[in-house]
């Protein structure tokens, strides 16, 4: 079970980073969010979904 929770997980978290990759924000912006998902993995995608930037 938190095999399948961890690669939920990991699988959300690329699919932010992609996405904050392919955005049109700033650059450190972009640096920040890809950081933040990377040290918080659950915390940073949670965030980056509410905060985020919408496009």
């Amino acid at each position: 079970m938190s095999l399948l929770l961890a690669i939920s997980i990991l699988v959300c978290d690329v699919f932010a980073i992609v996405k904050i990759i392919k955005s049109s924000a700033e650059v450190g912006r972009k640096y920040l969010w890809v950081f933040l998902i990377c040290l918080l993995p659950l915390a940073g995608f949670l965030l980056w979904l509410i905060k985020g930037p919408k496009d």
